[in-house]
């Protein structure tokens, strides 16, 4: 009986290992225009600081790795349009680095045909958790953290485009940050960088205890607080992870039966 126990769990725990490599990165292309109320789309300032040209995401275990192609790396603390930001919390700091959304299912307003030109926060998908930087306006080369936030659902425990900017035209309605005096702690943390050489902002998020990396789909969204150009898209959780977490829990069920069988 123990030899068995101990087979059961040296093939769990093989499963388990084989399967815990990182997963190969997933694209996902910017297609999302979103909505505003103005119609004039895209407009402050030069469009070549605030483009975004796809995303990248990988999940291993509970451990979301995001890296974003974007021309706006490294400008977050370059105080673009400082006179326009008109909130206390960034009160003459310019443009910032958005906060990354997520949740279980996409479900954007509108049609892919048209990139959903009029979806925005008050009808769009609405973010289940939200990782929220400790510093938006970061420099490159410094190190970046941030927390998790468990959201309502309903887009009520947000900040829109228009809390950071007034006195320009810019995509206003759009959702840029977790509020979090509403948002809940998840205690979940993570951590940020930036590489302005190849252009790129990388997130890395442990989903432990969310459900997300457990699930079949994580929908994810990024922008920048103008919220100028925005990404949304959906991933598609492999087989492998899943597959992975069961080994995992039946390399757990193998040690405690092996225990029990010694007592």
């Amino acid at each position: 009986m123990k030899l068995q126990t101990l087979a059961q769990l040296t093939a769990a725990g093989s499963l388990a290992l084989a399967l815990a490599s990182p997963v190969s990165a997933i694209p996902i292309a910017d297609t999302y225009v979103g909505g505003d109320d103005h119609g004039y789309g895209d407009v402050i300032g030069n469009p070549k600081n605030f483009q975004i040209k796809g995303m990248d995401v990988s999940l291993s275990g509970s451990i979301l790795s995001v890296s974003i192609s974007t021309t706006f790396a490294g400008k977050g603390d370059n105080g673009l349009f400082a006179g326009y930001t008109n909130t206390a919390a960034g009160q003459g700091n310019g443009i910032g680095y958005g906060d990354l959304f997520l949740s279980s299912a996409w479900n954007p307003y509108g049609s892919a045909a048209d990139g959903y030109i009029n979806d925005n926060a008050s009808n769009g998908a609405g973010w289940t958790y939200g990782f929220s930087l400790t510093d938006r306006w970061m420099s490159e080369g410094a190190s970046g953290s941030g927390a998790l936030y468990q959201l309502a659902g309903d887009n009520s425990d947000i900040l829109l485009s228009d809390d950071f900017l007034s006195g320009a035209i810019y995509r206003n309605g759009q959702a840029v940050a977790v509020d979090t005096s509403k948002a809940t702690d998840t205690g979940n943390n993570g951590s940020w960088s930036i590489d302005a050489v190849n252009q790129l902002v990388n997130f890395r998020i442990d989903l432990a205890g969310t459900g997300l990396d457990t699930g079949s789909e994580i929908a994810l969204r990024w922008e920048f607080t103008c919220a100028n150009d925005v990404i949304e898209g959906a991933y598609s959780v492999p087989e492998p992870n899943i597959a992975m977490l069961l080994g995992i829990g039946l390399a757990g069920m193998g040690l405690a039966g092996r225990r029990k069988a010694r007592q």
